[in-house]
Order: C-alpha cells, then sequence, then structure tokens
C-alpha cells in the first residue's frame, strides 16, 4: 500500500530518435510539468555502431555531439513544452547504460519498438530488460 503521492522530481528518456522515442518524450513532457520535473534524455550508441567511431571525438560541440541527431526532435520538443531537460550521448549496450544513468532518477521512460517477435525472442528488447532490471518504475510509451 502506497501511503505517500510519489513524486518523479528526474526522469530519464531513452531516445533513439525513431517515432516511438518521440512519443516517449512527449509522454514525459506531460508528466515533467505535472510534477515539475527536469528530464535527461540519453541516447545510446550500441556497439556494433561505436565500433566504427574508435579514436573519434565524441562531443565537438552540442551541434556536432556523436548521436546527436537522434536527440533533437526529441529536444525540440521539450524546448516548446518548456520542459527543464539535459541531453547525455553514451556507448554500450542500451539496457545496461540506461540502467546506469538511472541511479539518481524516479523514473525511466521509452518507447516501444518494432521488433519481430522471433527477433524479440532471440535478444531481448531494451524496454523488456529495462523493465527486468530497473530499481525505479519504467514506463514503456507505444
Amino acid at each position: 500500500m502506497v501511503t505517500a503521492m510519489t513524486s518523479f522530481k528526474r526522469i530519464l528518456v531513452g531516445v533513439d530518435g525513431s517515432e516511438n522515442a518521440l512519443r516517449a518524450a512527449s509522454f514525459a513532457a506531460a508528466l515533467a510539468k505535472g510534477f515539475g520535473s527536469e528530464i535527461t534524455l540519453a541516447h545510446v550508441i550500441a556497439p556494433s555502431d561505436h565500433d566504427l567511431l574508435v579514436g573519434k571525438a565524441t562531443y565537438a560541440d552540442k551541434d556536432f555531439k556523436v548521436g546527436g541527431e537522434r536527440l533533437k526532435g526529441a529536444e525540440r520538443l521539450l524546448e516548446q513544452e518548456g520542459v527543464p531537460f539535459r541531453s547525455t550521448v553514451e556507448f554500450g549496450h542500451p539496457a545496461e547504460q540506461l540502467l546506469r544513468l538511472a541511479e539518481g532518477h524516479d523514473l525511466i521512460v521509452v518507447g516501444t519498438r518494432g521488433l519481430s517477435p522471433f527477433k524479440g525472442i532471440l535478444i531481448g528488447s531494451t524496454s523488456t530488460r529495462l523493465a527486468q532490471g530497473s530499481k525505479v518504475p519504467v514506463t514503456i510509451v507505444p
């Protein structure tokens, strides 16, 4: 039984540049407005992608951040909504990195992904791994 109202002061949103991720960011923005929250947008570059980037600088500046183009749509949405946010780009397995980043956050929000049932059984989806491994609530936005 919950005796006090839950508060989500810091919300982590996984962003991969997809329409599903934009829906997740929009959902998180609505929550953030209601709770007065700050959002962290996180894009994780998976091993198969970042192996090609070995030796390259991760940041030139905000506009040229490796992976930053995947964040732009969500950043624009949050700016329009007037929600405070910060963005980060990480390297590694998406679920593992998001779980690591979740420390200090009250909620994780991610979109679903269009994996076929067979592929999902073989490798598992990021959202499923988050739901199973997180110490904070996880919201999966369709």
